[in-house]
């Protein structure tokens, strides 16, 4: 099975994040492809595609959307899963879980209305103070926010697992090919 995951990084966190979905989807599934998605021409290659990007000023970094506009409707023909990352483990802790429902939510909402998703994840990265003006950081500090490397290697691994679980499922037969397994004609009924 081809696999793509195509990622749009700003400082180099979701390109770590997308090397890291690939490298461990192709334990199970053989090489999957990991790419920037400036670089990428066509997804009809690919059986599946895996698609993140960075979120800058609550969206997608503009490559990313432009790549998942342009390749709609080839998108649409194939499982697509996307992943977003952001910084809602860096807010003050009472807003962390709502933060990033409510980011996930906006973000189905807005972007991802031509291709239908498997699903969507958003997942933290690593926000360092120095990406914050001064009097911002330091107000952000006093509500309880934080910087560093947010990032959540194990809901990550445990996201693509469920990803390569199902792609690794052999596709379902139809009853013909049963049929034909069994030596019996597809029109002939089964049974005694």
């Amino acid at each position: 099975m081809k696999v793509l995951v195509a990622y749009a990084s700003a400082l180099g966190s979701t390109r770590e994040i997308a090397q890291h979905i690939a490298d461990r989807m192709a334990v199970a599934l053989g090489p999957v492809e990991c790419r920037s998605v400036e670089e990428i021409e066509a997804v009809s290659g690919y059986e599946a595609v895996v698609v993140g990007s960075a979120i800058h000023n609550q969206a997608w970094l503009p490559p990313a959307l432009l790549f998942v506009s342009q390749h709609a409707h080839e998108l649409a023909q194939r499982p697509v899963w996307a992943f977003s990352v952001g910084m809602s483990d860096a807010l003050p802790k009472l807003f962390r879980k709502r933060g990033a429902l409510l980011q996930q939510q906006r973000l189905e909402r807005s972007q991802f209305q031509d291709v239908p998703l498997r699903g969507h994840k958003v997942l933290s990265g690593v926000y360092e103070a120095g990406q914050m003006p001064a009097p911002l950081r330091l107000l952000f500090r006093l509500t309880g926010g934080r910087f560093g490397d947010l990032r959540d290697w194990a809901a990550v691994d445990s996201w693509t697992d469920e990803i390569t679980a199902q792609l690794a499922q052999p596709a379902p037969s139809t009853p013909s090919e049963d049929a034909d397994v069994e030596g019996l004609p597809p029109d002939r009924p089964k049974g005694g």
